[in-house]
């Protein structure tokens, strides 16, 4: 038995896993046909993380690009799939500023 304690980090979703749900495949995969439109934000939020780890993007770029990327999503999503595109895309907000803070301080 180990004496490493869990902590919050350890069980946080990866940014890409969150991805790679939005594009619906692998574990997260809902079994519907994906949403073109849905599935290339995908992309668009693994450039953002990438602008992120990189230190190429601005607090008030990223927190506009995020919310602008978030809109656009849902109102793809339109009604299919909604509530679960909806907890995706704000995780990913989560989790991307989550990780601009970590490569900030």
């Amino acid at each position: 038995m180990s004496d490493k304690k869990l902590r919050f980090e350890d069980l946080q979703p990866h940014v890409e896993m969150l991805c790679d749900a939005l594009q619906n495949r692998g574990a997260s995969s809902s079994g519907y046909p994906h949403n073109k439109e849905v599935f290339e934000n995908a992309d668009r939020y693994r450039e953002i993380l990438r602008q992120v780890r990189n230190k190429e993007i601005s607090f008030e770029t990223l927190v506009y690009d995020l919310h602008l990327l978030n809109h656009q999503t849902l109102q793809a999503a339109g009604t299919n799939q909604f509530l679960r595109i909806e907890k995706i895309v704000h995780a990913l907000d989560f989790f991307i500023m989550k990780e601009y803070n970590k490569f900030r301080s």
